[in-house]
């Protein structure tokens, strides 16, 4: 049997409270470890045992800050996406409609994923049913190899919060629509013109950041105390906001030849199953400026699921095995101390 390759976030800060930063860079070492040692030595975990134990380290460590929603799992091949990630101050903040997917023994991705229940592409579904639930859509990127490269675009804004061996690229954030750009070559070349290709998965990695490097929320103490968490959601969101917009930029230099998404390219070159309506960004501009910073009102359904018991939550809109609230209030001042631990670490 495989056990996590450390020790859980309770011993590594007992009677604390990590920033959501340090937690996520740890749970990404344990993962660049683990996943790394399974290939070595036994089966590595799968893609919903990262998932779950990810949750149960984020509901373990961040306490009152933190609310984990899990539902009663559905069929898992109708999902567009395993699970959904707030960050907010209880009125605003950005959500990320997630897709983790596992890195092989040889550093690919299975990104090409047909859903028959639903006749598409599981990229596709992931940016339909994030554009419904207004969230961001990626893929949350489980690694034990490299080479380790960010693109220099995404690189400028990160947070400096590493790890000395790299094992913070053990989790990164792919944005959906990166991906979404690479099928859509990748099915008009090999279906319209018979010219076969591959996806470069390497390329698509070096497309994706560090998770906590862009959901950082650690702050630099300010003489003005921000008890709302404003400056921390605002940098989140810029970061988030950065990593999208690099996807649809891609997105953007691809001809579609007509098309909507790729899941409409096979499908009419292929008996897949009659077609769905998927809601795309490909007629949209990327958000420049004050758009990215903004800070976005929290969908209904978000509030509803903030202010639920528990036991009884409102089931989702659109199906997924859980919804991850984590709450910036007061972010500055508790997280003065850690800084120093952070950049020690």
């Amino acid at each position: 049997m495989i056990t996590p390759y450390r020790y859980g976030p309770v011993d590594i800060w007992p009677g604390q409270r990590p920033s959501l930063c340090g937690l996520l860079k740890w749970m990404a070492s344990d993962t660049f470890h683990w996943l790394g040692d399974g290939y070595r030595h036994a089966p590595p975990p799968g893609e919903e045992t990262f998932t779950d134990l990810h949750i149960r380290h984020l509901r373990q460590a961040m306490g009152h800050r933190l609310k984990a929603i899990q539902f009663t799992k559905r069929q898992e091949s109708f999902n567009g996406a395993d699970w959904e990630l707030w960050i907010h101050n209880r009125s605003h903040g950005i959500g990320l409609r997630i897709q983790a997917k596992k890195q092989s023994r040889k550093g690919q991705y299975g990104f090409w994923y047909w859903l028959h229940e639903r006749s598409a592409l599981q990229c596709d579904l992931l940016v339909h049913d994030a554009l419904i639930t207004q969230c961001v859509p990626v893929y949350l990127l489980y690694n034990h190899r490299g080479p380790w490269t960010v693109a220099q675009g995404l690189a400028q804004g990160l947070c400096g919060h590493t790890a000395s061996d790299q094992s913070h690229y053990g989790c990164t954030l792919l944005s959906a629509f990166h991906v979404q750009a690479a099928l859509f070559r990748l099915v008009i070349d090999n279906d319209l013109y018979g010219h076969y290709r591959n996806i470069s998965h390497q390329r698509l990695r070096q497309m994706s950041a560090p998770w906590n490097q862009v959901l950082c929320d650690v702050q630099e103490p300010k003489e003005v105390r921000d008890s709302r968490g404003v400056a921390t959601l605002k940098e989140i969101q810029r970061r988030s906001a950065a990593l999208e917009q690099s996807g649809l930029e891609a997105l953007g230099r691809v001809d579609p030849e007509g098309f909507s998404t790729p899941s409409q390219v096979q499908r009419d070159h292929s008996d897949l199953g009659d077609a769905p309506e998927l809601r795309t960004r490909l007629d949209e501009t990327p958000a420049r400026g004050d758009a990215q910073t903004a800070l976005r009102p929290l969908p209904q359904r978000v509030l509803r699921l903030l202010e639920a018991d528990d036991p009884c939550p409102p089931e989702p809109d659109v199906p997924t095995s859980a919804v991850v609230l984590y709450d910036v209030t007061d972010a500055e001042e508790r997280l003065v101390n850690e800084r120093g631990r952070l950049y020690h670490s």
